[in-house]
């Protein structure tokens, strides 16, 4: 006996499935599905019954038979969503609800049946539609009687429109199928013949890279009804409202789609989401276990679909899982997914999503200390990014650069990152990164004494409400501009701040560089002669216990703040090691300042001038471009009588010193 629908036909006994003509590859147990449906069609088949037919026992869990169930679906074009051919039945089983023809001989021609009767709505909306030829899908109908005579010319061209309508719609829906773009198994998301349709999505995906967002919503809404609906065009609706910093919309529409997934009993539709959970998750700035919890999920899922997951989902997935990691300091894990999915990625052809992967994993190496490694990583990723036209992920790119480079003191570096960063804020004016690149701007704009600009970049990012970032940079700002009591205030908020992320500790990004940055501020108060200010509780127990090198030199500032030099001293010679071990030059710097000003203030100019010697020495072609170093510089120079030294390091420090004032002392020594 062989069953017909539409451009498929199923001969059991011979094992063969296919599309208009040609083979469909599918395995054993996957046509033993179809059949057994197909043949039991006017009622629900069971878990249990659909069990035993296919695996002869019953030591099999219904998450497995989700699995067959997933791939006879794919086979013949239908879909967890909208189940034109196999419905679930929530609680019971599966049941075939498509239209069947039947015939005895193999080279009967099948017959196509007369789908449903469509609404007045449907009949309302419908348009003229191209002849096109059918693509690989399958049309949902329920057989109709013979319409009476009286009726026949009216039941005829209302057939007429609707198969009309129905063509085109699958037409332009087939390519997409069940799945994201990328991700389906060559083997079964679609028969092995071949085809010349293309994605109708894949312009609409490009354009949100590219930053253009209005373009994306104006081809959304310009969907047809039922490719509009299909999980694909769902997904990229929740990524545009990611990119454009909506994330309270984009999770609403994410919960909707989950529960739908969840009711299709798709797994490797469900992983996707929850990846993109993981996503949303992070660039809405929750805490890292919220990240992980549904990349965890995403991928358990995908190791539990077998060879129904794809690598580039399982590569998505890992991707997202190794994003977790990071935001939850589980570095080493990080690093094995991270790889594995880079690999996995680039290795589907998906050069977009393995720079994410890759960005990633240079975040991680940036926590470890690895920042010419990860600098090295991000300026391809960037590089890449633009070659490609991708603002958007240039723009991730080129804020990492530029975080790293100011860890370096890689001054004009870091100005040239983030000039490349507005140009691209010009293409995506809407981009939720933009908060970050005016901080980061403002950031390297106050490292290189050009106050102003940065104070006018400072208030648009307080007027944009974006909460996702603490206000270290202001803090740092405002010391640089020598407003120690604003620069206290600010300070101590930030220290309160609840959302610092793993991958933003550079740049004093921590509770504990808030807490370096109120020490700075305290002790630049007493020392114009005010009173040295109590540092609160919160700010007391990270002093006593501190976790990083700018905890240690926090701590080393307030014990010499209470008069205990060597303790404060050896504080500051760990963390001056600690920070040349890794390679951060900002770091060594803020550990060198105050030990060098201590050692000057008990008159030991010599050891100042050593550990001067052994800081500059590092990497003098950046270190000697630094304002402060040659402002360490003047100081050691006047305390030790090198008064050659001095005139040469003065008119370093003032051509660096823009819109900072130097201090009076180093001024009147200089007249």
């Amino acid at each position: 006996m062989r069953y017909h629908w539409n451009d498929y036909s199923l001969d059991h006994e011979a094992g063969l499935l296919t599309w208009q003509g040609q083979q469909v590859e599918v395995s054993r147990k996957v046509l033993d599905c179809i059949s057994h449906l197909i043949a039991n069609h006017e009622r629900v088949v069971g878990h249990d019954e659909l069990i035993r037919r296919l695996w002869r026992h019953e030591n099999v869990s219904n998450h497995q038979l989700a699995q067959v169930v997933l791939a006879a679906r794919r086979a013949i074009g239908d879909d967890g969503q909208s189940q034109r051919l196999i419905r679930t039945v929530s609680g019971l089983g599966y049941q075939w609800v498509a239209a069947l023809s039947e015939s005895e001989d193999p080279d009967a021609a099948h017959q196509m049946q007369v789908p449903d009767v469509p609404s007045q709505a449907q009949v309302n909306s419908a348009e003229p539609a191209p002849e096109l030829s059918p693509p690989p899908q399958t049309h949902e109908a329920t057989p109709e009687p013979e319409p009476h005579a009286a009726a026949t010319a009216w039941y005829r061209s209302r057939k007429l429109r609707a198969a009309a309508v129905l063509t085109l719609t699958l037409a332009v829906a087939a390519p997409i199928g069940w799945q994201l773009r990328k991700t389906e198994p060559a083997a079964i998301t679609q028969p092995q013949v071949s085809t010349t349709t293309t994605d109708p999505l894949a312009p609409l995906w490009e354009a949100l890279w590219k930053g253009q967002y209005e373009d994306v919503r104006t081809g959304l809404t310009a969907l047809p009804e039922r490719l509009a609906n299909v999980p694909e065009a769902r997904i990229l609706e929740i990524n545009l409202d990611i990119e454009r910093g909506r994330f309270d919309r984009a999770m609403e529409k994410l919960v909707l789609q989950q529960a739908r997934a969840e009711n299709a009993a798709d797994p490797v539709w469900q992983a996707k989401l929850f990846a993109l959970q993981a996503e949303l998750s992070g660039s809405a700035g929750k805490p890292g276990t919220e990240i992980l919890a549904p990349a965890e999920s995403a991928v358990k899922l995908l190791e539990s679909a077998g060879k129904a997951a794809s690598p580039s989902a399982m590569g998505e997935a890992l991707s997202a899982r190794g994003y977790g990691l990071m935001k939850t300091h589980q570095l080493d894990l990080a690093i094995r997914d991270l790889i594995r999915a880079r690999d996995l990625l680039t290795k589907a052809g998906d050069k977009r999503a393995a720079a994410n992967a890759a960005d990633t994993l240079a975040r991680v190496q940036m926590r470890l200390g690895r920042l010419k490694d990860a600098l090295e990583l991000m300026t391809e990723i960037a590089t890449y990014s633009q070659q490609t036209e991708r603002p958007v992920q240039e723009i991730y790119a080129r804020n990492a650069a530029t975080k790293i480079q100011v860890e370096l003191l890689r001054w004009s570096d870091a100005l040239a990152s983030s000039d490349r960063s507005m140009q691209l804020l010009r293409k995506v004016p809407g981009s939720e990164r933009r908060t970050r690149v005016l901080q980061l701007r403002a950031l390297v704009l106050t490292g290189m004494g050009r106050l102003r600009e940065a104070a006018s970049l400072i208030e648009e990012v307080y007027a944009s409400a974006d909460n996702r970032y603490s206000a270290i940079v202001p803090a740092a700002h405002q010391i640089a501009s020598g407003e120690f009591e604003q620069a206290l205030a600010t300070a101590a908020a930030t220290a309160a701040f609840d959302k610092y992320n793993v991958n933003d500790q550079l740049n004093l990004e921590s509770k504990e560089g808030a807490v370096l940055l109120w020490m700075i501020a305290a002790q630049r108060l007493a020392a114009n002669g005010k009173s040295m200010p109590e540092p609160s509780p919160a700010q007391l127990e990270v002093l006593r216990q501190p976790e990083s090198t700018i905890g240690h030199i926090a701590r080393g500032r307030w014990l010499w703040s209470q008069g205990k030099l060597q303790d404060a001293e050896t504080e500051f010679h760990l963390a001056l090691a600690e920070a040349r071990l890794m390679g951060q030059l900002s770091r060594m710097l803020h550990a060198s300042e105050p030990l060098i000003e201590m050692l000057l203030q008990r008159g030991d100019a010599a050891e100042a001038e050593q550990v001067l010697a052994e800081l500059r020495g590092y990497d003098p072609g950046h270190l000697n471009k630094d304002y402060h170093v040659n402002l360490l510089a003047l100081r050691v120079a006047l305390a030790s009588n090198d008064s050659a030294a001095f005139t040469a390091n003065y008119a370093n420090t003032q051509a660096l010193a823009g819109e900072r004032k130097l201090p009076t002392e180093l001024v009147e020594a200089n007249e």
